[in-house]
């Protein structure tokens, strides 16, 4: 009998490649026959599978990986409802976040002309705030949105009424494009862990369980720690509510009442709310910060929690944690093989169909995940 490999075989191990690689998973290929080889090789399909010469190489291998992640004393795997989390320690330098603008002049629209600041994109590796991209600071404030930095890019939501986000991917920062903030958190240093998220249905694990999941783990393992994380996250979503500024927060539309636009009389003015899980399947990449509200926050200012958190009423999570997380939305994509998430990053703003950018609320779902954990020494501020 001669060796034959269907169109439909050639779909059926793209599926199943692509279903493992978010776990860095693998696809072996034992036995090949040259004619095989050649098929695959002539499809472009050759570097995607590891072809190995029989079955008990392949189980040897296999054999390998597990018996050295269970023996790994910097790797911890963990049980959550509706899935599993593993987090590895990959390094121990420190990890800051540095603010800029204010908080609170975005939650009570208090933002002036002289409270615009400027940011580069090369003090933006990783970020959240309220920002936007403009020529001067006057225009940025009339399109002051939603905004998150990641690796560098922007992606933001300007408040022009066309509900339209807008990305822009710089190749080197000559200053000359500028980002200009109300108020922006970025990460300085080094994430310490990473983390592999795996969800055993459909329906995905709550970003507010894999926050938890991190406090407690935190609380148990390290002895550093200060109550406040970053994480980046990049994979699969299960669903996502969300919200948007609508307006710039800008002191002349600032509400009459005085109070927040948070406020339960203003904030259906200010903030749509999707209701509904949207972009299930999709793929999406988050940046956000998580203060666990259980643990002893002393060593931080009580000026510098408060620029950190805030009450968003439409949040459905859990009350001992505040969390600020903002997301990417791309059409489903086959995430890059490489193990930094840098990289992956990287490849899938590059390479991938941008879709929105949101707001997530604490009961996201997220079904397959990479992600990066920072655990924050200090808190610095520039007015």
């Amino acid at each position: 009998m001669f060796p034959y490999l269907s169109s439909a075989g050639l779909r059926v191990m793209v599926m199943a490649r692509k279903q493992v690689a978010p776990r860095d998973g693998k696809v072996f290929l034992s036995n090949v026959s040259p004619f095989i080889m050649n098929v695959l090789q002539m499809a472009g399909m050759h570097k995607i599978f590891q072809t190995e010469p029989d079955a008990r190489t392949v189980l040897s291998i296999i054999h390998d990986v597990c018996a050295e992640k269970q023996h790994d004393p910097d790797t911890v795997q963990y049980t959550i409802d509706g899935g599993s989390i593993e987090i590895q320690t990959v390094c121990t330098e420190k990890a800051t976040l540095h603010l800029t603008g204010s908080l609170s002049r975005v939650l009570y629209a208090q933002i002036s002309p002289d409270k615009v600041r400027l940011v580069r994109f090369s003090d933006c590796e990783y970020s959240i705030g309220l920002g936007a991209m403009a020529e001067s600071p006057e225009m940025a404030r009339e399109l002051l949105g939603e905004m998150i930095t990641l690796q560098g890019s922007i992606v933001w939501l300007p408040t022009d009424g066309n509900k339209t986000p807008d990305f822009f991917i710089p190749i080197t920062d000559t200053g000359e494009v500028r980002i200009y903030t109300g108020f922006n958190a970025a990460l300085k240093g080094h994430f310490q862990e990473t983390l592999t998220l795996t969800s055993d249905t459909p329906d995905g694990i709550s970003l507010s369980q894999v926050y938890k999941r991190i406090f407690d783990h935190a609380r148990e393992m390290r002895p550093d720690y200060s109550g406040i994380i970053a994480i980046a996250l990049i994979g699969e979503s299960g669903g996502i509510r969300s919200s948007g500024i609508t307006h710039p927060p800008v002191r002349e539309r600032a509400p009459m009442n005085g109070s927040s636009i948070m406020d339960p009389g203003n904030v259906n003015e200010w903030i749509e709310v999707s209701d509904s899980f949207e972009y299930a399947g999709e793929s999406i990449i988050a940046f956000g910060i998580g203060i666990d509200l259980t643990h002893d926050l002393s060593e931080f200012q009580p000026e510098q929690l408060s620029a950190l958190s805030y009450i968003h009423p439409a949040n459905r999570g859990l009350s001992d944690m505040s969390l600020h997380t903002h997301g990417v939305v791309f059409k489903k994509f086959l995430l890059s093989p490489e193990p930094d998430i840098g990289s992956k990053i990287r490849h899938l703003m590059n390479n991938g169909e941008f879709l929105d950018m949101r707001h997530l609320l604490d009961d996201s779902r997220l079904r397959t995940i990479h992600g990066a954990i920072a655990y924050i020494s200090e808190i610095k501020t520039d007015e």
